[in-house]
């Protein structure tokens, strides 16, 4: 359980969060995401609320939960990502520009009409990733992104990451204390007993 968490992520700023398993990691990114409501405190997003301003709040935001959740495994994979857009409210023209650029940005163009449940784990963490920065939110929050990447998929990663700080994005990940080193972080938290310390 979270005890007193106190974070602020300032524009273009990227921040690790690590800790043990169990530490809260994840479920102060759930907090974050709207997901789970909490307790007492409050969560804002430049004064929108998660639960008052859902639709206002989910357009800011993305967010990339842990394991292989948000995929439709029988659509294809560019069909998984204009779902995911629709849900990000892009339509016509925007909304394929949009799943245009986040194939190239995560080298999946090749593979846009396979069906995801016959692409491998890497692929399709992959195409979480693309679905999570498509609608080029101000904030993403990543639940350990690293999970199934090999070094050429990390590198594309990093580099849609820069590509998003550049626009004044923020970023929130969490993982082990040992996959830190995987995205150069500006600042570095952990969890400890449910309570938030700066590294």
């Amino acid at each position: 359980m979270l005890k007193g968490a106190d974070l602020v992520l300032e524009p273009g700023v990227r921040a690790f969060l690590g800790g043990r398993n169990g530490a809260g990691k994840t479920t102060l990114l759930r907090i974050c995401a709207g997901l789970v409501e909490p307790h007492g405190g409050e969560v804002t997003l430049r004064g929108l609320h998660p639960v008052r301003d859902r639709e206002a709040y989910q357009r800011l935001l993305g967010y990339l939960p842990a394991g292989n959740g948000g995929l439709y495994a029988r659509l294809t994979v560019r069909q998984n990502l204009e779902f995911w857009a629709s849900l990000a409210f892009l339509r016509g023209a925007a909304r394929t520009a949009a799943v245009d650029k986040a194939l190239a940005g995560f080298e999946l163009a090749d593979m846009e009409g396979s069906r995801v449940d016959r692409i491998s784990m890497g692929q399709r963490q992959r195409v979480r990733l693309a679905m999570t920065l498509l609608h080029e939110p101000e904030v993403v929050l990543l639940d350990e992104p690293h999970t199934s990447l090999d070094d050429e998929a990390l590198a594309l990663l990093r580099a849609a990451l820069d590509t998003h700080r550049e626009k004044g994005g923020s970023a929130l990940w969490c993982a082990p204390a040992s996959s830190q080193a995987d995205i150069a972080a500006d600042v570095a938290f952990t969890v400890d007993d449910g309570t938030v310390h700066r590294a």
